[in-house]
């Protein structure tokens, strides 16, 4: 053990090579990317060569690097997995689940209750962020999260697939029933979603695919996330854009009214993200069991 080089270092070193970019490392590790710069600094004058070629902004391992890493990689992996071993026996089985507030308040937190009513005494913890490098992979077993399902060194299951119509209060609906879609995206009142990186869709999508004629989306409430666009239109105060696959059980119990039977589709969804050992252990297995049999098929017609 002599001869060990700093543990934080490989975890870092391993997390640069698996995802392919110092950034990719920092936001998995939920740290700064000086950090990262610091700590394959400390590993390369540990091991005495140099691990990363530096090129302006960019970095590209070394021949070095790629031989070390397949010699490492499995030990590494194996730690993990006796450790989380050893945890579950001294503390009982344990998940720890990241996602976003809307969907973890709307749809998720359900779904968990009934895996707890199969094992008693399973802990469960759920963390949310607004943005994805907010929820750190490196503390927690898995995330639900919104993609196209690529994730550098995660396995992804898809979850509920984005199908996207406009929902409101029964009150409101009943006032909007006699309106063509141009009236409705005109008037209002919309719910907007605050989202500078255009992630997700929005009413100005919805008007150029389903409302060319109109003018312009009304303006009106915005917010920033999904759960509360959900909460303001169920409280009355206007139509947002709901997915279909989260809100089936709100519009099943006349909470929610869908406006418009076309909806916006994509090849993006949420899904159920985390590394190999967990997808495929038996507690993932049960949760993706739980989670994919709580989503009804989702008609896009």
């Amino acid at each position: 053990m002599r001869g060990m080089p700093p543990l934080k270092a490989l975890r870092v070193f391993e997390a640069c090579i698996r995802l392919g970019t110092f950034t990719a490392a920092a936001r998995e590790l939920n740290v700064g990317q000086p950090a990262i710069s610091h700590q394959i600094q400390a590993l390369e004058n540990d091991l005495g060569l140099t691990l990363f070629e530096r090129n302006g902004g960019f970095t590209h391992p070394t021949a070095e690097a790629l031989a070390y890493h397949a010699r490492i990689a499995s030990a590494l992996t194996d730690i993990a997995m006796a450790t989380r071993s050893l945890r579950e026996r001294a503390r009982g089985p344990s998940l720890t689940l990241g996602t976003y507030p809307g969907l973890a308040m709307f749809w998720l937190m359900p779904k968990l209750a009934k895996l707890r009513s199969s094992d008693s005494k399973l802990s469960v913890r759920v963390v949310t962020a607004e943005r994805d490098e907010h929820i750190s992979m490196d503390s927690v077993d898995c995330a639900i999260l919104f993609g196209d399902g690529r994730w550098n060194g995660m396995e992804a299951r898809m979850l509920i697939p984005e199908v996207v119509v406009p929902v409101a209060a029964p009150s409101v609906a009943a006032k909007l029933a006699s309106l063509s879609r141009e009236d409705i995206i005109g008037q209002g009142p919309l719910i907007h979603l605050e989202d500078p990186e255009r992630r997700w869709f929005n009413w100005d999508d919805w008007k150029s695919r389903r409302s060319p004629n109109a003018t312009r989306a009304a303006t009106g409430i915005e917010v920033s996330n999904h759960g509360i666009a959900i909460h303001e239109a169920l409280m009355g105060h206007g139509v947002a854009l709901g997915w279909r696959g989260v809100m089936d059980d709100m519009v099943a119990n006349g909470l929610l009214v869908e406006l418009d039977q076309e909806p916006l589709t994509s090849e993006r969804g949420y899904y159920l993200v985390g590394l190999e050992d967990f997808i495929k252990s038996r507690l993932g297995s049960e949760l993706l069991m739980v989670l994919a049999a709580s989503v009804s098929p989702v008609s896009t017609q």
